[in-house]
């Protein structure tokens, strides 16, 4: 009987054996147990603070609705940007040489898609009891989010397992021409980094990436907010879930090319200064966007350290990524 799954999972596995897994979710972890230690710790202070926790399970009791889209949101697009990429990978990458045939990918994406599940049900349950609370609205809480999960990882395999089946519209996203050009953008030494860096954060834009925080804050909005106050947190949003996007894109690409010039005596701060310029540029376009936003809500200069403690927060994975590339 031949194998049902593709051996890439035999090489996933042996890789976290060896700590490649703990290093490549280290960060979501550390924020998962940061969330779960807030609870007790709040409780221990008393007063006021000891009873934020429990507010928590019992507002998405009150308000099922709205979490359960923003958990199917989040379930959705993360279950379809990282089950699509990976059947790109495999049907398009080093693995597309073996003769795998197409079916043990499906079942490949349909197992790790079950998996994320489990995880996911079993990483809300923790958070949930270590909020704590009454056990009827922990129980409703649970079901609440568990019931835009479950729909959303379904959502996003279909979606992953149907790119396959539209080759024209790979083929127009793949094309990724930026509207503009910033030919003074590319550093002389490597002309072409900064390119492939827009390239790379328009095709992700593009695929709806983090196109959920946009709508997560949509939808927490009150319906009474005034049009200017809601254009003024929509363009904040909206900056950061461009700029902190555009972050890990470009980190990405920037390993990609320390890969492909690894035999090329390239300067490590040569390639730092053309890794960052087009970087900093969308950081300076972004907090042009937030600055606007901030105007149309009255904020003044005080909330500039909590934007940038945001985009800090949203551009960790970026850099680590980047730091691990480094050491590569």
């Amino acid at each position: 009987m031949p194998p049902l799954f593709h051996p890439w999972l035999r090489e996933a596995r042996l890789a976290a054996l060896r700590g490649g897994g703990w290093r490549r979710w280290r960060g979501g972890l550390a924020m998962l147990a940061a969330i779960a230690a807030a609870g007790p710790l709040l409780r221990a202070f008393g007063g006021e603070a000891a009873a934020l926790p429990a507010a928590v399970p019992r507002l998405i009791a009150q308000l099922p609705l709205p979490f359960a889209l923003l958990a199917l949101a989040c379930a959705y697009a993360s279950a379809r940007a990282r089950l699509g990429a990976l059947d790109d990978r495999l049907r398009h990458g080093w693995w597309a040489a073996a003769p795998i045939a197409p079916a043990r990918i499906a079942r490949t994406l349909v197992l790790l898609a079950a998996l994320g599940v489990a995880a996911a049900l079993s990483a809300t349950a923790a958070l949930l009891l270590a909020l704590g609370g009454d056990g009827a609205r922990l129980r409703t809480a649970f079901a609440v989010l568990a019931a835009g999960l479950v729909p959303g990882v379904a959502l996003g395999l279909a979606a992953a397992l149907r790119q396959r089946r539209r080759p024209a519209q790979r083929v127009r996203e793949g094309a990724r021409e930026p509207l503009f050009g910033l030919r003074w953008l590319d550093d002389a030494r490597l002309p072409h980094l900064s390119d492939w860096q827009r390239r790379e954060a328009l095709l992700r834009w593009r695929r709806g990436g983090h196109a959920w925080m946009i709508g997560a804050v949509l939808m927490a909005l009150p319906g009474s907010t005034a049009l200017a106050s809601g254009a003024g947190v929509l363009l904040i949003a909206t900056a950061l879930a461009w700029f902190s996007l555009l972050a890990q894109a470009c980190a990405a690409a920037s390993v990609a090319a320390a890969r492909a010039l690894a035999a090329l005596p390239v300067p490590r701060r040569g390639f730092a200064r053309a890794a960052w310029r087009y970087p900093a540029f969308a950081f300076a376009c972004a907090c042009a966007l937030a600055a606007l936003g901030a105007g149309l809500l009255g904020l003044g200069w005080r909330a500039a350290p909590a934007w940038l403690a945001a985009v800090a927060l949203l551009c960790v994975p970026a850099l680590a990524a980047l730091r691990a590339g480094r050491r590569r």
